[in-house]
């Protein structure tokens, strides 16, 4: 990364990033997340925004692309798409509330 610090947007997709990789490869292979890898980066990381999703097994089912068990990083971020788009909904509502 560079030298000079990064903005607040940068930071945030360097969290994402960075996130994935904490949780993958901990169990299985090393660049993807297995169920149970995912179910902890779920329930430690996303807890709020993935409290109505109902079953974690469900959703790993739904975002895992190539049905191998496992979440690569683009199938991850189907998931990350999935929550900001949700997160714009709700800004939205905020907004002609105003």
């Amino acid at each position: 990364m560079a030298a000079e610090p990064l903005t607040e947007l940068e930071a945030a997709i360097e969290t994402v990033v960075t996130t994935f990789f904490t949780f993958a490869g901990r169990e299985g292979r090393k660049g993807s997340l297995s169920i149970n890898e995912f179910k902890e980066l779920a329930t430690q990381q996303l807890p709020h925004l993935l409290k109505d999703v109902g079953s974690l097994d469900e959703k790993m089912k739904s975002l895992d692309v190539n049905q191998d068990s496992e979440l690569k990083f683009n199938e991850y971020w189907r998931l990350i798409g999935e929550l900001a788009k949700e997160i714009r909904k709700e800004k939205a509502q905020e907004m002609r509330k105003k």
